[in-house]
C-alpha cells in the first residue's frame, strides 16, 4: 500500500463526498435538531423543577441593605455591582430559571446554524459556476 493511497473504507461507512447531503443542508438539520432538543430539554426541566427550589437557593440575608453597604466599604460600587451580577448569573443555572437559559441557548445556537446554513446554500451555487460575473 502507498502513503498515497487511502485505506478502504466498511462497507456501510459512505465516503464524505457520497454522505448525499450537502454541508449547509447537515447545518440546517443539526439547528433543527439542537431547537427541538433544547425546547423539549427546556419544557422537562421547567416541568420538573420544583418551584421552591429556586427560592431555596437564593441568599438570603436579614438585612440586604447592610450586606451592600459592608460590600461597598470593602470593594466600592463597582463590587457592589459585581456581586449582584454574578448572583444574577448564578441564578441563571438554578431551578426553573435554568429552563428559559437552556431554551434560549437552543434558540440562539439553532438560529446561527439556519443562518450559517442559508450563508453557505447561497455561497455554493457561486464557486461551483466559476464565480460571479
Amino acid at each position: 500500500m502507498n502513503v498515497d493511497e487511502k485505506p478502504p473504507l466498511p462497507l456501510d461507512m459512505p465516503a464524505a463526498d457520497e454522505a448525499g447531503l450537502p454541508l449547509h443542508a447537515r447545518i440546517f438539520y443539526a439547528g433543527v435538531f439542537i431547537l427541538v432538543a433544547g425546547l423539549i430539554g427546556a419544557a422537562l426541566i421547567y416541568w420538573l423543577t420544583a418551584e421552591s427550589a429556586a427560592k431555596k437557593t437564593e441568599i438570603e440575608f436579614a438585612n440586604p441593605r447592610a450586606y451592600e453597604f459592608q460590600i461597598e466599604r470593602l470593594g466600592g460600587k463597582a463590587a457592589v455591582y459585581v456581586v449582584r451580577f454574578n448572583e444574577w448569573f448564578s441564578g441563571l443555572w438554578q431551578g426553573r430559571q435554568l429552563a428559559f437559559t437552556v431554551a434560549v441557548l437552543a434558540l440562539v445556537i439553532a438560529l446561527i446554524c439556519f443562518w450559517l446554513s442559508k450563508r453557505l446554500a447561497e455561497a455554493l451555487p457561486a464557486e461551483r459556476d466559476g464565480g460571479d460575473e
